[in-house]
């Protein structure tokens, strides 16, 4: 079962290589990486493997979407049940690709080790978090062209999202760095429901939380 935002358009598989280079050009300063990987360029291939490795799982458990052909902008999401994260499923996902590989090889061998123990940190951390959800909508990579932000694209697609949120009666969870993000989620609705760090890591992140409006009827599972 995958979310079916009909007011968006629905990215398709032959337009991902499209969509992942509008995200890097978007998450080249990616703040909750700087703390692991201080070299711009080590920083770089880093972001690449986050999203390809993720976008892929996102994109074969969920759906991406943007507010119409141009995709200009990019909304990942998925059903909280399907976020279950194991070897054989990224495999499912194709996420070991070869411009995976590709951007894995730049960041060498110990900057890979740090990459993977970097995300177990956060699993970690998130595991620890009592405030999230039993059942949700994960929200994952929202971003805008460069040369378009600003323009309110980014607030009508996570709104878009959450009208169906209320349309479904499920909450919509997300985590973000840095208080200007967190203020665009505190615009659109969003509480702050946690905080996760990790000292080793300079890692902090924040976990937001969309309720749906009162009378929406619960998802079927």
């Amino acid at each position: 079962m995958k979310p079916e935002i009909k007011e968006l358009h629905k990215i398709e598989r032959k337009d991902l290589e499209e969509v992942y280079e509008m995200m890097l050009k978007s998450f080249k300063n990616y703040p909750k990486l700087i703390g692991s990987f201080p070299d711009w360029e080590d920083r770089q291939a880093a972001i690449e493997m986050v999203i390809r490795y993720y976008g892929a799982f996102d994109f074969e458990y969920g759906y991406a979407y943007s507010l119409d052909e141009t995709m200009s902008e990019v909304l990942m999401i998925m059903f909280s049940e399907e976020e279950v994260y194991s070897e054989e499923r990224f495999e499912a996902a194709r996420s070991d690709s070869d411009a995976f590989r590709a951007a894995a090889a730049r960041l060498g061998e110990e900057g890979v080790r740090r990459w993977w123990a970097f995300f177990d940190e956060v699993d970690r951390t998130e595991a620890e978090l009592a405030t999230i959800p039993d059942r949700y909508l994960y929200a994952d990579f929202l971003c805008v062209k460069e040369e378009l932000q600003g323009q309110g694209r980014g607030s009508r697609i996570i709104q878009a999202a959450c009208r169906y949120a209320d349309e479904i009666g499920l909450p919509i969870m997300l985590f973000t760095n840095g208080e200007e993000d967190i203020r665009f989620y505190k615009k659109n609705g969003f509480k702050v429901i946690g905080v996760t760090k990790s000292e080793a890591f300079g890692l902090e992140n924040t976990y937001v939380l969309y309720e749906p409006k009162a009378g929406a009827e619960a998802a079927d599972a």
